[in-house]
């Protein structure tokens, strides 16, 4: 009986073992913060992270195409439907129309990442951050203020934990 008991034990411990590392795993998430409150999201290596926003000066849509690059943010390229927007980055490339029919260009490798963007939310600016998996919008979230964004790798039970605050 002893020995079955021991055995049991042994194998609740290995059981505890193995979920505590595995909660304890570090997964890639992207975070939005005020200092105040956070939205926690996953955002894979992979991954393709969209930032929306209203462009102020000609009041179009422009899409900037995101991905994690070396522990920041990198800009892969830019999209809208008006092509003084997409030059407005002057990136002295050659604007493109896409079948969607959005103007685009691809960032130039120059372009270096960032550790953090930090965004000011403006009234009308209409600014989201969307993945394949999620999407959330920046002024209902967290109203008029500055926030900081990162793409950083968290342990598992942690991004659990913050994810969608």
């Amino acid at each position: 009986m002893r020995t079955r008991t021991s055995a049991l034990v042994a194998l609740i411990a290995a059981m505890a073992t193995a979920t505590l590392v595995a909660l304890a795993a570090p997964v890639p998430v992207l975070s939005i913060s005020d200092g105040g409150s956070e939205f926690v999201a996953p955002l894979d290596p992979s991954e393709s992270l969209t930032y929306s926003y209203r462009q102020s000066i000609y009041q179009v849509t422009v899409f900037e195409e995101l991905m994690r690059v070396d522990g920041g943010i990198g800009i892969r390229g830019v999209r809208s439907s008006d092509v003084r927007s997409v030059e407005y980055f002057g990136w002295k490339g050659e604007p493109r129309v896409g079948a969607d029919g959005l103007w685009s260009e691809a960032a130039p490798p120059t372009v270096s990442a960032d550790r953090e963007l930090v965004i000011r939310i403006t009234p009308a600016g209409e600014q989201r951050f969307a993945t394949a998996r999620w999407s959330m919008a920046l002024r209902p979230r967290f109203g008029e203020t500055v926030v900081r964004v990162r793409a950083e790798d968290r342990p598992l039970l942690v991004a659990m934990l913050e994810s969608g605050r």
